[in-house]
């Protein structure tokens, strides 16, 4: 059995997050990336967060939501979300639901890498 989890470290001074074991990503690793996120912010961390979706192929509502939250922390802190490695299925549910505008896309993490420090 699968046990859903996520990985906040730092990779050339930026926040990487991944998911694990998350082929359908539920709200509770979201909820626990906010967390590790805040942490990471308050302990002086660049408030900038790179999201890896590798290995993700479905997001629902809950899950989504928790990414508006997250953003919302994110720019609290003066940060930029750059989400990468979306499988179609996963960027066709932030677009349906409206939630593409709010966020940067793009295609793997050395392009996210690199658009954070232009």
């Amino acid at each position: 059995m699968l046990s859903p989890k996520v990985e906040l470290r730092t990779e050339q001074g930026i926040l990487y997050a991944e998911f694990w074991d998350c082929l359908r990503l539920d709200p509770a690793p979201v909820k626990d990336l906010l967390s590790k996120y805040k942490t990471a912010a308050a302990e002086g961390s660049r408030p900038d967060l790179i999201i890896d979706f590798s290995g993700v192929t479905f997001a629902g509502s809950a899950a989504l939501s928790g990414f508006v939250n997250l953003q919302r922390t994110c720019r609290q802190n003066g940060g930029r979300i750059l989400l990468c490695n979306l499988e179609p299925t996963v960027s066709e549910a932030f677009r349906l639901s409206r939630l593409d505008s709010m966020f940067s896309f793009v295609a793997d993490p050395p392009a996210a890498f690199q658009a954070l420090d232009a």
